[in-house]
């Protein structure tokens, strides 16, 4: 990776994940993955890495991402209430969900889970 990281085509990706800002002090980030297993983090705010970074995932964490996508249910959600936790905002396949991590169900939840991993590893 250079060191001055360019932010590719965002609108091509699978999936997008955008980590606001709370008042816990949380990590704040946008992650953009690829269906050729390329991932772009932009790490905001109170996380390790500052800035862009590109790296790569296996292919069968992209199907597997994909697969979540296909069954998320907006019910997922849970209940979006106070300014205490963040909010994350997750886009797909056009469609757009927003929600607290915390309050997240069922695969909402499992892939929160793997995107918040995925974010960590970088």
């Amino acid at each position: 990776m250079s060191k001055k990281e360019e932010l590719k085509n965002t609108s091509d990706a699978v999936l997008s994940l955008s980590k606001g800002k709370d008042l816990n002090g949380s990590p704040v980030f946008d992650l953009w993955i690829y269906r050729n297993g390329q991932i772009t983090y932009n790490g905001i705010e109170n996380v390790d890495k500052i800035g862009i970074h590109n790296t790569y995932i296996p292919l069968d964490i992209v199907k597997k991402i994909t697969e979540y996508t296909s069954i998320i249910s907006p019910k997922e959600t849970g209940d979006n209430k106070g300014r205490d936790n963040s909010l994350n905002i997750v886009k797909y396949n056009n469609r757009m969900l927003v929600y607290q991590p915390s309050k997240a169900k069922g695969n909402l939840q499992e892939l929160n889970t793997l995107l918040e991993n995925i974010a960590n590893s970088i």
